[in-house]
C-alpha cells in the first residue's frame, strides 16, 4: 500500500515538472523570422547601408551628384534616398531576406528601364529605316529610281479660276473646311462644268443625282486632273470615290481615242481595294458611267473586276479583250501577276483605297510587290477615312510631290448617312436582316454585328 501511494506522489512530481518545463510550439517560418531579425539588429544598419552602396557601383550608377544632393536639384534626390533608407535595416519591421527581395526588385527595376531606353532607340531606328523605304517596289529601291516631276497631263484648270487670287481660294477651302497641304496645290472648283467634264460624264452624273461636287471632291478632283499624287482623308459617305473613279475615266477616254486598246494590252488604271465588297460597289459605279458614256458617243470602255471567289476564266476574258481599268482585291491580283496572267506594263494610275486597311491587314508586303510590277512612273492615290499620320509618314516617300487632302474629322461618318443599331438574339438575326432589307428601300447596308 505503501509502495502505491509512493508511486503515485512520484508520478504527480513528475507531471508538475514537465508543465513547467513546457514549451509551447512555434512554427518554424516564424522562428526563423525572429532569428533574422535578431540577426539584423546585430548587423545594424551600416552594412546593409555598405551592400545598397556596392549594388550602386556595379550597375554604374554611383556617379559624383547623382545619389548626393549637394545643392541645386540635389536635395530632392537625396530626401528620396533618406525615405528608400528608413525603410531598411532594424528598423523596418522586416526580415533581411524580405530586405534583400526588396533591393533586389529596385535593382531590377533600374535595369528594366535602361533596357527600355536602348529598345526605344532601336525601334526609332527601324522606322527610320522602314520610312526610307516604305511602299516603294522592290526594283525600285535595288536600283535606287526616284522620281521628282508629277506626271505631266493635258488637262489645266480654266483660265478664270487661275486668274482668281490665291486668297479667294484660301476662302473657298475654309469654308468648306479643306485642309490642302503640299506644293504648288491646284485650287479648288465649285462646279462639274468648270472642271471640264464631258457632256455624257455630267449627265450621267445627274441620272446618279449628283449635281455638284462634295469638298472633297472640290478639292480631289482638279488635283488628280492635273497629274499630281494625293493622300485624301474625308469622312465615310463624303464621295472619295467619284474623286478617283472621273479622273481614270477621263484619262482612258483620252488613251481609247488616241489609240484603242488592242487585246491583251491594259489595263492603264489600277484601283486596290481591301474587301470583295467595296472592289464590287466601285465596279458598279464605273459600269454605270461606262454604259452611260458609251450611249451618248463616247469611247467604249471596258472594266476587270479582280477577287476571290469568282472564276478566273471569267476574268481572263475581259483580259483578253483588252481592259482599261481593273478593280482589284491585294490576294487574287498577286496571284495573276504571280501566273503571268497579266501585266502593269502600260498601267500608270494606281489608286489604294482604304490604304491604312490593308496596311493594318498585312497587305504592306503585297503592295510593295505589286509597285514592282510596273515598268515606269505612275500616279499614286491613297484614300481613307481614317489615315494615321504614321501611315502618312509611311507612304509618303512612295509618293512624288505629294499632295495631302483632309476634309471634315477623320474616322466620322457623313451626315447624310442613317446608322442604325438593333440588339437581336443571335438565332433570330438572319430573320431580322431578311425583314429589314423589305422593309428598307434602298440604297442601304445591312451588317450583322456579333453580339456584346
Amino acid at each position: 500500500m505503501a509502495s502505491k501511494d509512493r508511486r503515485k506522489r512520484h508520478h504527480e512530481e513528475k507531471d508538475s515538472e514537465s508543465d513547467d518545463e513546457y514549451v509551447p510550439y512555434v512554427p518554424l517560418k516564424q522562428r526563423r523570422k525572429e532569428q533574422l531579425v535578431k540577426l539584423g539588429a546585430k548587423l545594424g544598419r551600416a552594412n546593409l547601408l555598405k551592400l545598397e552602396e556596392e549594388r550602386h557601383a556595379s550597375s554604374g550608377n554611383d556617379t559624383p551628384g547623382s545619389n548626393r544632393g549637394s545643392g541645386g536639384g540635389g536635395g530632392e534626390e537625396s530626401d528620396n534616398e533618406d525615405d528608400e533608407d528608413s525603410q531598411i535595416g532594424p528598423s523596418a519591421g522586416m526580415s533581411l531576406l524580405d530586405q534583400h527581395s526588396k533591393l533586389k526588385e529596385k535593382f531590377e527595376a533600374k535595369k528594366e528601364t535602361a533596357k527600355e531606353k536602348q529598345l526605344k532607340e532601336e525601334m526609332k531606328i527601324l522606322e527610320s529605316v522602314v520610312e526610307a523605304k516604305a511602299l516603294k517596289g522592290v526594283s525600285e529601291l535595288a536600283k535606287g529610281i526616284e522620281y521628282t516631276d508629277s506626271i505631266k497631263t493635258g488637262w489645266r484648270p480654266p483660265r478664270f479660276i487661275l486668274q482668281l487670287p490665291e486668297e479667294y481660294h484660301d476662302k473657298v477651302r475654309e469654308k468648306y473646311q479643306i485642309l490642302a497641304e503640299g506644293e504648288n496645290v491646284p485650287p479648288p472648283i465649285k462646279s462639274f462644268q468648270s472642271m471640264k467634264l464631258p457632256k455624257p460624264v455630267l449627265n450621267a452624273l445627274k441620272k446618279k443625282g449628283i449635281l455638284k461636287p462634295s469638298p472633297i471632291q472640290m478639292q480631289g478632283i482638279p488635283t488628280i486632273l492635273t497629274g499630281r499624287d494625293i493622300i485624301g482623308i474625308a469622312y465615310t459617305g463624303s464621295g472619295k470615290t467619284l474623286v478617283f473613279s472621273l479622273p481614270i475615266l477621263m484619262f482612258c477616254m483620252e488613251q481609247e481615242k488616241r489609240m484603242p486598246f488592242v487585246r491583251n494590252e491594259g489595263p492603264y488604271g489600277l484601283i486596290v481595294c481591301p474587301s470583295r465588297e467595296l472592289a464590287r460597289q466601285t465596279n458598279d459605279f464605273l459600269q454605270f458611267m461606262f454604259t452611260q458614256c458609251s450611249q451618248e458617243g463616247m469611247p467604249s470602255l471596258r472594266s476587270m473586276l479582280c477577287i476571290g471567289g469568282q472564276p478566273v476564266k471569267e476574268q481572263l476574258d475581259v483580259v483578253k479583250r483588252g481592259v482599261h481599268i481593273m478593280i482589284a482585291t491585294p490576294g487574287r491580283l498577286m496571284d495573276m501577276l504571280n501566273k503571268k496572267m497579266l501585266n502593269l506594263d502600260v498601267c500608270r494610275y494606281l489608286c489604294l483605297d482604304e490604304a491604312d486597311r490593308m496596311i493594318d491587314m498585312g497587305f504592306e508586303e503585297d503592295v510593295r510587290t505589286i509597285f514592282s510590277y510596273f515598268k515606269g512612273q505612275r500616279q499614286t492615290l491613297l484614300f481613307s477615312a481614317t489615315m494615321p499620320k504614321k501611315i502618312q509618314n509611311f507612304a509618303r516617300s512612295a509618293l512624288v510631290r505629294p499632295v495631302t487632302i483632309n476634309v471634315g474629322r477623320a474616322g466620322a461618318a457623313s451626315l447624310d448617312v442613317t446608322q442604325e443599331v438593333e440588339y437581336v438574339k443571335t438565332e433570330a438575326k438572319v430573320v431580322h436582316i431578311l425583314d429589314c432589307l423589305q422593309k428598307t428601300a434602298p440604297p442601304a447596308v445591312t451588317k450583322p454585328l456579333a453580339m456584346i
